[in-house]
C-alpha cells in the first residue's frame, strides 16, 4: 500500500506541475521551451514577463511585473524569490499618495537566483551570475560573478573549468 501511495503522489505533483507550467505559459508574454512553473507563484501583470528556454520559477516566488521582466534561457529562480519592477516615488514631500514607479528587470542566461533573494526595480543580473539566498539585489550584476547580502556585492568571480 505504501509503494502504491508513494506512486501516486509522483504522479500528481508531476501532472500538477504540468498543468501549472502550462497555464502560465499560456499568460505570461512569453514562454521558452522546456522552462517550467515550480510551486504556487504570484504574478502582476503576467503579459509583462518575457521568459526563455528551459528556465524554473520556483515556488512561492513573486513576479511584480508593473513593468517588463525578462528572464533569459537556462535560469534558475529558486522558492520564495521576489523580483520587483514597480515602486514608490519617495522623493516627493506631502501627506498624500506617493506616486508609482516602475523600471524592467533582466536576468540574462544562465543566472541562478539564490531562495529568498530579493530583486528591486531597473536591475540587470549579467550572464552566468549567482545571486545568494535571501540577498537584496539593489544595482546592477556584472557577468560571471556571485553576489550576496543586503545590499547585495560582489564577493567572488565564477572561474569556468571545462
Amino acid at each position: 500500500m505504501k509503494k502504491l501511495c508513494r506512486y501516486v503522489r509522483k504522479k500528481q505533483i508531476g501532472v500538477t506541475r504540468d498543468i501549472r507550467t502550462f497555464w502560465w505559459s499560456k499568460l505570461f508574454g512569453s514562454f521558452g521551451k522546456g522552462s517550467s512553473v515550480l510551486g504556487a507563484v504570484s504574478v502582476r501583470d503576467p503579459q509583462n514577463v518575457h521568459i526563455g528556454t528551459s528556465s524554473v520559477v520556483g515556488g512561492w516566488s513573486i513576479l511584480n511585473a508593473r513593468d517588463t521582466i525578462t528572464i533569459g534561457d537556462a535560469v534558475i529562480i529558486s522558492a520564495r524569490v521576489t523580483i520587483n519592477t514597480g515602486g514608490l516615488d519617495y522623493t516627493k514631500k506631502g501627506v498624500g499618495r506617493k506616486r508609482h514607479t516602475s523600471a524592467p528587470v533582466t536576468l540574462c542566461d544562465g543566472v541562478w537566483v539564490g531562495s529568498g533573494a530579493i530583486i528591486n526595480p531597473g536591475v540587470t543580473i549579467g550572464e552566468n551570475s549567482v545571486v545568494g539566498a535571501g540577498s537584496v539585489v539593489t544595482k546592477d550584476v556584472p557577468p560571471n560573478v556571485v553576489v550576496a547580502g543586503v545590499p547585495a556585492q560582489v564577493i567572488k568571480s565564477i572561474v569556468f573549468t571545462d
